[in-house]
């Protein structure tokens, strides 16, 4: 077998691996001898996960797995999506076909809310998943409400209300204008409402 270079990758594949995977299956990953992974865990200080620890993740995916995804529990364990998977074998584990749609469903919904989240801070999309009509409109309006403006609600979502005390912006206004929105003081006298809408 040729000699091993450790890259930044292999590194963090084994230190990935080996704390809680056998050693003959991080070896295979790695396409390495098992004496080569042990050699360089420990010149590493890698260490193999305690009982107790293989415990707790045990109960874990006994309680989740009917809700949450792989990739959730591993997320939530610390722990690599195949040592998931491989307590999921080893007890013998199965969803019903609504529990896979459930789970589906949400890890969608949790991509459209990152997705979205991006979006208002002016970051590329991750996936090709349309979450925004009108990314210049909703980061605009965002802003906007950063300044101090009270973003309409329901059908008065593309209604930007301003106060007496605001510092209007006229050129963040005047491209607001352009792509939709309207600008209108405030109607109530004490100017307090506030809104979580964007």
């Amino acid at each position: 077998m040729p000699k091993m270079i450790w890259t930044e990758k292999a590194l963090a594949l084994l230190a990935d691996l080996f704390p809680t995977e056998t050693t003959s299956h991080t070896a295979e990953q790695l396409g390495i001898s098992e004496r080569a992974v042990k050699y360089m865990a420990k010149q590493l200080g890698i260490t193999k996960t305690t009982k107790t620890n293989r415990q707790e993740w045990t109960d874990h995916v006994k309680e989740h797995f009917h809700e949450h995804s792989i990739r959730k529990m591993a997320r939530e364990l610390g722990i690599s999506r195949s040592t998931v998977s491989r307590i999921v074998t080893a007890l013998g584990l199965k969803r019903t076909r609504e529990q896979i749609s459930e789970i589906q469903a949400n890890a969608r919904n949790g991509m459209i809310r990152r997705e979205k989240r991006r979006v208002l801070f002016g970051l590329d999309p991750i996936t090709r998943i349309k979450v925004v009509t009108n990314r210049a409109k909703i980061q605009l309006r965002c802003k906007l409400k950063s300044l101090g403006y009270i973003v309409g609600t329901g059908a008065e979502r593309n209604v930007m209300y301003y106060t007496d005390s605001l510092e209007r912006r006229g050129v963040l206004e005047t491209n607001g204008l352009k792509l939709g929105l309207r600008f209108l003081p405030y109607p109530a006298e004490d100017g307090t409402l506030l809104t979580t809408a964007i």
